[in-house]
């Protein structure tokens, strides 16, 4: 096995990332809040949707409240509980764009540049301090090491990884 360094190996995962986004767009991709919902059901549930209090897999859908409801203990939860998404107000396609925006800033760079917040806060329409906290809890997630909730989410496809066989 050939060895890289952790330069190289965080280059590669960015260029994975950018390569595994939506020819199309998120946006594109994603027209509409129920697509959202549904990209991160799959992401989070593969077998379907749990209850995070009792286990339970008879769940249904709320579609007034856009929650789901455990028929077993009646605990009603989105598809952003327990997640760094949790009790979030901004809508999920504010957090899909984020994530492209910054997945294609960084590959647009050979450095170690991420978005600056400012420019994140025009991208999105928001103020500043909203757009820092975006990019603070996207960074974190979509890193190397991050839950990456948001990357499955986001990186549709799905190009071979060149990092395996390779170690730092």
């Amino acid at each position: 096995m050939s060895e890289i360094n952790q330069r190289e190996l965080e280059r590669i995962h960015w260029l994975n990332m950018a390569l595994s986004l939506p020819e199309e767009g998120v946006a594109g991709y994603f027209p509409d809040e129920r697509s959202r919902i549904e990209r991160l059901s799959e992401v989070r549930w593969p077998q379907g949707p749990t209850c995070g209090r009792c286990r339970g897999t008879s769940i249904t859908w709320i579609e007034t409240r856009s929650l789901f409801q455990c028929r077993s203990c009646r605990h009603q939860f989105s598809v952003t509980s327990d997640t760094s998404l949790h009790r979030t107000r901004l809508p999920l396609g504010m957090w899909f764009q984020a994530v492209e925006s910054l997945i294609r800033y960084r590959e647009g760079f050979f450095g170690d540049f991420h978005m600056p917040a400012q420019a994140l806060a025009e991208t999105l329409g928001v103020q500043y301090v909203a757009a820092r906290r975006i990019r603070k809890v996207v960074l974190a997630d979509i890193d190397i090491g991050g839950q990456g909730f948001l990357r499955s989410a986001v990186c549709v496809r799905a190009p071979d990884d060149p990092t395996r066989g390779y170690r730092i």
